[in-house]
């Protein structure tokens, strides 16, 4: 037979262990929570903080055409193989709808999204250079910043250089031509290339406004609807944004 004792008991211990788990549940929210603010991409704080920017009519970004292909340096070649450094570029060009007053364009804020290499480089590159092969390693300082001159387009380099050093090819019967067919002879797997550079870009004008748009492009490798790939050669995309208006920093009065 239960007694009045052991009832309260019973209710003592089934209040304590609610209260627990109640503990345990709010001490889970507010960790989970700690963790958001710590570690939430910075892009998205990035993004918080241009939503509360106005924008102008006045600059855009009209679209956006990626080139990507390969090369190699050949270290060794004998009878029976060639022995290559592999390299993988994307020469970017990005149009600006803009009015004819622009003083000075830079970007700066440059990241990528595969953090586990350490070969990518981002570089300003002369329009008669676009889609022209490397013919020879550059090396490339470390920089936060690139200017451009104030002509539309403004056209760079995406780099992953040396990505694959020691690259022996066997099939030597077949003429080794220094494109992204590279890639496909020296088994390289597309989706280990996947990678996005972010930055931003930087306008100001004659009156010394600024204004600034972030940007997120995709390397571009293949098309999976098509069947192309850099495999054959080259790749090359062409992506119209639209609504790519830049933010305005400080007072503007639009005219």
């Amino acid at each position: 037979m239960e007694t009045k004792d052991n009832v309260n008991n019973s209710k003592t211990n089934f209040f304590k262990t609610k209260g627990i788990i109640f503990l345990i549940i709010f001490l889970i929210l507010i960790s989970s929570a700690f963790v958001f603010l710590i570690l939430r991409p910075k892009n998205q704080s990035s993004q918080e903080h241009h939503s509360e920017l106005k924008t102008t009519t006045d600059y855009s970004i009209e679209k956006v055409v990626c080139y990507s292909s390969a090369y190699g340096i050949n270290k060794e070649e004998t009878q029976a193989r060639w022995d290559l450094n592999l390299s993988q570029y994307t020469d970017i060009a990005i149009y600006l709808n803009s009015q004819p007053n622009i003083s000075t364009i830079y970007i700066d804020n440059i990241s990528y999204s595969n953090t586990e290499g350490n070969t990518y480089h981002l570089i300003n590159l002369p329009i008669e250079d676009f889609g022209k092969t490397p013919t020879n390693n550059i090396d490339i300082l470390p920089t936060e910043r690139i200017d451009f001159s104030t002509s539309s387009p403004i056209t760079l380099r995406y780099l992953n250089q040396n990505f694959k050093e020691n690259c022996v090819i066997t099939d030597i019967e077949n003429p080794l031509v220094f494109d992204g067919n590279l890639l496909k002879r020296g088994k390289v797997i597309l989706s280990s290339l996947k990678n996005t550079v972010s930055f931003t870009i930087h306008l100001t004008n004659t009156s010394g406004q600024e204004f600034s748009y972030p940007l997120e492009i995709p390397i571009p490798l293949e098309n999976k609807e098509t069947g192309k790939t850099i495999y054959s050669g080259n790749y090359m995309e062409e992506n119209f944004l639209t609504n790519a208006y830049f933010y305005i920093l400080g007072n503007y009065t639009n005219r």
